[in-house]
């Protein structure tokens, strides 16, 4: 694999677009959990049809450094779920490089968690009928939490997302350039979870050009350290009881080759587990979602196969 799609797909970089908020239906805000005293947050939109709803919980993507539960959630994908009578949940998750990975993953699973114990009560949702779905970084992290079996959603939807772990070709730049003046000094000793979304986007740039974004969202360098990323890979940490699973994905997706995705879709098949492979043409992540809108009826028709 050449080293700059390697590196994208790796490095999962998504720009999502600025979601509006309906006028009919009301927003509402709260803490899932609170690390050192900072509080980690999720809105959540409820149908104003009567009932108990499922739930699906979307994480926004940003290469897991940028990014926050207002700008990623897509309007069209938000509203055609509240539609369908689905309640909908934007979450946040603490960002790197000011938190790695492991700890990040553990934020997508607690959020599931409070909603299967808090849901109920608070908001009226199904709690045994919660979906887990994100674009590009934020795909991957819907798949992780269905890393354990126990605590994992109901059902997985993942937009454009990188599904192998590939080190083959890179090299890890220079640290001293995270001590140098410039973008990295956004960079805070403080928990992040919703960042400004241009000046994470320029840290990340940084990281990018410096060949240190990997090292900084994984907290070691994987190419050296192969071991210690196994536990990320999908292909090693999916069990026979990973919830049904659709990934979504463009043939000429411009920053994740589709023949991972590809690979990933076989070998879910090779493990018996319920899935799916949904193509279109062209887009990554948001821009898949809003040029193709039957791709959205796709993800609708697979949680009423799998939820309702």
């Amino acid at each position: 694999m050449k080293l700059k799609n390697l590196f994208l797909v790796v490095a999962l970089v998504f720009i999502s677009s600025i979601s509006g908020i309906s006028q009919n239906i009301k927003k509402q805000g709260f803490i899932y959990k609170s690390v050192r005293g900072h509080d980690i947050k999720a809105n959540i939109f409820i149908p104003s049809s009567k009932g108990k709803h499922p739930v699906l919980v979307y994480f926004h993507g940003g290469g897991f450094i940028f990014g926050n539960r207002d700008q990623g959630l897509d309007t069209i994908l938000k509203e055609k779920l509240l539609a369908n009578n689905y309640a909908v949940v934007s979450a946040d998750y603490r960002l790197a490089p000011e938190t790695k990975l492991e700890e990040i993953i553990k934020d997508v699973s607690d959020v599931i968690k409070w909603l299967r114990l808090n849901g109920g009560e608070k908001y009226n949702i199904d709690t045994s009928k919660i979906a887990a779905a994100g674009g590009s970084a934020g795909g991957y992290l819907a798949l992780s939490t269905g890393f354990n079996s126990k605590e994992a959603p109901d059902v997985i939807v993942a937009i454009s997302t990188p599904t192998g772990f590939s080190t083959s070709g890179i090299q890890m730049g220079d640290l001293s350039v995270l001590k140098q003046p410039g973008p990295f000094d956004v960079v805070k000793d403080s928990i992040v979870s919703y960042g400004d979304y241009d000046s994470r986007m320029t840290l990340w740039r940084f990281l990018a050009k410096n060949r240190l974004v990997l090292y900084e969202i994984f907290g070691f360098d994987p190419a050296s350290d192969t071991t210690r990323l196994e536990k990320y890979k999908l292909s090693a940490n999916t069990g026979t009881n990973y919830p049904p699973t659709l990934l979504m994905h463009a043939k000429n997706d411009h920053l994740v080759d589709l023949g991972q995705v590809e690979e990933f879709y076989r070998f879910l098949k090779m493990k018996n587990i319920i899935s799916e492979l949904y193509l279109v043409e062209n887009g990554h992540s948001s821009e898949l979602i809003n040029q193709y809108p039957e791709a959205t009826d796709k993800m609708i028709e697979f949680l009423n196969v799998h939820m309702k």
